[in-house]
């Protein structure tokens, strides 16, 4: 949570900047209005939406990889999600954390110091928030009011600025002479009319939980200031409205008692500001192209900040505990179930009740197991001995278990720079019957800065020489131990390492495997990529039909040679193309479907393509209207929603020249044929539709 609610104070300190720097002095306020409103709400929605891994800016880190094996891989002799964490930058540490505690302090970090007292902001902002709310209310029914149509004014008493609530008008009538309090009034009605206490609500709502970041405060001020230039705006709209009386209306009504946070009032510090805008020359339409900006912020902040994907779905309930490891308590109590050849065993702590995965062991490893009375039976390993007590009836059993390490299993370990705690690791090597022999082979194979955290989940995965020493043959040299773990969990194998080769790949890195591999991807996959040429990002031209046209070339070595770097880097890309189109679903039939129609699209476009679910027939229906189209305005019809109907409603307008640009620009801005018929209706004709959508963008004319 702390991590999410740092990214959301980044992009909201991002937008503010960008409003502040490029949007505060121009006067479309309405636009100011929802793109203040867009970039609150986007800031705190953002961060929530994983990215492909090639949009990137963040590499994939082992905790997706991890995730990803927590998903494929379903039997260990004990499950990885007991026995592998992750280090706070992602890389693998497969820590057996303690169960018992020292002491309630000593446990205490700073950062869970800071996440307590985040929540103790957000919850006394909070509950600040329903006390100005109760307040409102309060007043609200107390006070004296007077019903104005779907206005309620209520009259106040004392010092107090005016502002307004919902459908509340708070005023002391007595203070002000009627011209100033009826030009009061009507900027409060303009406020009610327009919905600013929403805006101002949720502004405050993202304040409980930006409370730390003084960027969610100036960006709730700027919202606020805009809403006042708004009204301001709207107002001297009126015709019975002259601007230097409404100006020198503000200056009266200057009151030391600022209202309640949650309401939009009349007089705020911010009077000087609103002078100047008020007297501000209009924004020019051209200077439109500034709120265009906000996109590639936006979206350099996704690649920057967000989780990217690149190893399949991950499965969130492997991962939600994947940094509260259970250790396996030295006694406690036993649980078993006898099937065929094997006894399932679950070991609990007595004193803390915290169960941990079901463990199998071979039936036979057991002597003297008493049935129907009670007795005491052992097993012994090279890491220690278990000595359990207690009964089976039937095929089931229960009772207490006591484990003693072996003192010289833990000195070879020293000897071997391996750390393991006596108390607290040892029966974890137990169970997952972690053999000298097995830390031995693993330095004959250049391993030689072990730890606990690298040898268990080997161990639990079953990683055998063998194993290893078919990958190195096959051709995989980055053999790390992070790697080697996600490998053998998915099954990457010799044979799978030498199909990939033979597609046409000679160097291929393990991270590029294990892609493969949880996407289900194949060599003859590859082969059958290359052999359609489906994929290039790089020779992109027009066909006769104006469509895109794709010449795909996957520059694999087919020699055997390492080629040039370039042809290495196009290798690359061609195998994250095709992952991509994999998690995307794309598929020979979907492409299939649009190259019968006579549509050719390079990989990005066919992602773009695939999930906003475009067809073959939605592109045919614009193309037998709309000359000219090219995948960019598929894909921006299909985001706006955008019909053929509705462009041949445009057309019946009577706008002799009309290109797919000017009616995209009036649907985003909500420029409708309704609107436009309307605007004529009050004398507003104009021959292009341009001149509509600045109507719609300023406001003019409602």
């Amino acid at each position: 949570m702390m991590f999410y609610a740092i990214n959301v104070a980044l992009i909201l300190a991002g937008c503010f900047l960008f409003y502040k720097t490029l949007l505060q002095k121009e006067t479309f306020f309405p636009l100011n209005r929802f793109v203040l409103l867009c970039c609150l709400v986007l800031s705190f929605g953002l961060p929530l939406i994983p990215v492909p891994q090639q949009w990137s800016f963040r590499n994939v880190d082992n905790k997706t990889t991890m995730a990803t094996i927590m998903e494929n891989k379903e039997s260990y002799s004990l499950p990885i999600s007991d026995v592998v964490s992750t280090k706070q930058d992602g890389a693998p540490t497969n820590q057996v954390a303690p169960v018992q505690k020292e002491s309630f302090f000593k446990d205490i970090s700073i950062f869970k110091v800071l996440v307590w007292a985040y929540w103790l902001g957000v919850v006394v902002f909070g509950l600040n928030f329903l006390f100005q709310l109760c307040l409102l209310l309060y007043r609200s029914y107390r006070s004296p009011s007077i019903e104005d149509g779907r206005y309620r004014i209520v009259e106040l008493t004392g010092d107090q600025a005016p502002c307004s609530f919902g459908n509340h008008i708070f005023i002391n009538p007595e203070k002000y002479d009627w011209d100033t309090y009826s030009q009061i009034i009507l900027h409060e009605k303009i406020h009610i009319q327009q919905g600013h206490s929403y805006d101002i609500i949720l502004a405050e709502l993202a304040l409980i939980f930006q409370w730390f970041n003084p960027f969610a405060w100036f960006y709730r001020k700027a919202m606020e200031d805009n809403l006042e230039f708004l009204t301001d705006n709207e107002l001297l709209e009126h015709s019975d409205v002259e601007k230097t009386s409404y100006q020198m209306s503000l200056v009266k009504v200057s009151a030391p008692h600022f209202p309640i946070s949650l309401t939009t009032n009349y007089n705020q510090s911010v009077l000087k500001k609103r002078l100047i805008m008020m007297n501000a020359k209009k924004s020019n339409l051209n200077s439109t192209w500034k709120y265009l900006c906000i996109v590639p912020l936006l979206l350099v902040f996704i690649s920057l900040l967000n989780e990217p994907i690149a190893y399949g779905k991950v499965n969130p309930k492997a991962t939600k505990n994947e940094n509260q490891l259970n250790s396996v308590p030295n006694k406690g109590t036993w649980f078993a179930t006898i099937k065929r050849t094997k006894i399932t065993i679950r070991f609990e702590d007595e004193d803390n009740k915290n169960s941990n995965s079901n463990t199998d062991f071979e039936l036979a490893e057991f002597k003297n197991i008493p049935y129907n009375n009670t007795g005491n039976f052992s097993l012994t390993r090279e890491a220690g001995s278990i000595q359990f007590t207690g009964r089976f009836e039937g095929n089931t059993g229960m009772g207490q278990y006591n484990f003693n390490p072996d003192d010289s299993f833990v000195s070879f370990l020293n000897r071997e720079g391996v750390k393991a705690d006596k108390e607290k690791d040892m029966l974890v090597f137990f169970i997952l019957n972690i053999k000298k022999d097995f830390i031995t082979m693993l330095k004959s194979q250049g391993y030689n800065q072990l730890s606990k955290n690298d040898i268990i989940p080997l161990a639990a995965l079953k990683v055998s020489e063998k194993y290893i020493s078919s990958l190195k043959a096959a051709g995989v040299n980055d053999l790390s131990i992070q790697n080697l773990i996600p490998l053998k969990a998915l099954n990457v194998d010799a044979a799978f390492v030498t199909d990939i080769k033979n597609s046409g790949y000679k160097d291929i890195s393990s991270n590029k495997l294990i892609s493969l591999k949880a996407q289900g991807i194949t060599g003859e996959d590859i082969k059958t990529a290359r052999s359609e040429k489906i994929e290039s990002n790089q020779n992109i031209s027009k066909n006769k039909n104006n469509n895109i046209n794709l010449n795909i070339n996957l520059n694999a070595d087919t020699k055997g040679s390492k080629g040039s770097k370039g042809n290495k880097n196009s290798d690359d890309d061609a195998l994250e193309s095709l992952i991509t189109r994999k998690a995307m679903n794309i598929t020979p039939e979907f492409i299939k479907s649009f190259r019968d129609a006579g549509y050719k699209f390079t990989d990005e476009e066919l992602v773009s393509i695939k999930a906003l679910g475009i067809t073959p027939e939605f592109c045919k229906k614009f193309d037998a209207i709309i000359p000219n189209l090219g995948t960019e305005n598929y894909v921006s019809l299909k985001a706006l929603a955008f019909t053929p109907e509705e462009y041949n409603s445009y057309l019946k307008l009577g706008f002799k020249k009309l290109e797919i640009g000017d009616v995209m620009g009036a649907k985003s801005t909500g420029a409708t044929p309704a609107f436009i018929t309307e605007m004529r209706k009050k004398g507003r004709n104009y021959s292009t539709i341009d001149k509509y959508i600045s109507l719609k963008v300023l406001s003019v004319g409602d």
